[in-house]
């Protein structure tokens, strides 16, 4: 599965009513060259099954899910805008329409300064405004770093229907309830981290339980059906600890020690009670299975 952005303008209304994308395969400069726009050039890669958060006035409006992979197809009738060229590519979507508009505010300096460079073509422009890019290709941690800003239609949004027969009907039911109620920490997967952990921060010491948030290792988002519940997938951390692991400004490696993002500065880490010394006891091979996805989905290979 890949992840993409796309910066919708007058056309958001249109895409509502139609569920696909379009976006013309070239147009031609001053001198009569044939060119490729740096917004129109990822969307010939689009496969079914990508993830596409649909972005107009500041805002993430629609979820989109291709139904098709990109394919070529002449500008369609009913489209009210007729200046572009005639060839171009279009996606069918699946749209989830949500009720509240994500404000890109929520995450964009997340993104900026550390991950805007990561995207095809750069997401948010000099001015720190969305660009005017049509298409932009963004890395799995840029998407979960949106996506985990989105409320609880995310969850119908991610589930993929179970083939026929494979489950009773109240069995799946039962899954999906634990994989929403691990999302926000809570169920049997939060009994499963604190037990693990002994209820006890493994950065912080803080052992008051209801302090204590049951926070993935590996994105809850970018996890499959099993490692969403799974209690090594997660460390019962204090609240500064948590929001740092969760955004990648820290994390750590197999021996337990502490790693730092250049993008945190010691004193914001030793304000926030982290000293740079900290080291985490009692990892297993299972929590090292998902730090090491964590450390990947962060950069702390490249870094």
């Amino acid at each position: 599965m890949a992840f993409y952005w796309v910066n919708l303008g007058d056309s958001f209304d249109e895409v509502k009513k139609h569920s696909f994308l379009w976006a013309p395969s070239h147009t031609f400069n001053k001198g009569g060259t044939k060119t490729v726009s740096a917004g129109w050039k990822h969307v010939p890669n689009v496969k079914k099954g990508d993830v596409i958060l649909c972005h107009e006035d500041k805002h993430i409006i629609y979820l989109a899910r291709a139904t098709s992979d990109a394919y070529e197809a002449p500008r369609p009738k009913d489209r009210t805008f007729d200046k572009w060229k005639k060839e171009g590519y279009k996606i069918e979507v699946d749209l989830t329409i949500l009720d509240t508009p994500l404000n890109n505010a929520e995450f964009k300096y997340d993104i900026l300064g550390r991950f805007n460079e990561q995207c095809s073509p750069k997401l948010f422009g000099s001015n720190e405004q969305a660009t005017q890019s049509y298409l932009i290709s963004i890395p799995k941690h840029v998407a979960a770093l949106v996506l985990n800003c989105v409320g609880n239609e995310l969850i119908s949004f991610l589930e993929t229907p179970s083939q026929p027969g494979k489950k009773k009907k109240a069995s799946q039911e039962r899954e999906k309830e634990a994989r929403t109620k691990a999302r926000i920490g809570q169920g049997q997967f939060r009994k499963d981290v604190l037990a693990i952990w002994n209820n006890t921060c493994p950065v912080t010491g803080v052992n008051s339980p209801n302090l204590l948030i049951a926070s993935h290792i590996h994105s809850w988002l970018l996890s499959d059906n099993d490692e969403k519940v799974d209690g090594y997938n997660g460390f019962p951390l204090s609240p500064n600890a948590d929001k740092l692991f969760d955004k990648g400004l820290i994390s750590f490696a197999n021996d337990g020690s502490l790693l730092v993002s250049p993008h945190l500065s010691t004193t914001t880490l030793t304000a926030l009670g982290i000293s740079k010394t900290t080291q985490i006891n009692g990892l297993t091979k299972k929590h090292q299975f998902y730090l090491e996805k964590h450390r990947s989905t962060y950069g702390y290979e490249r870094e």
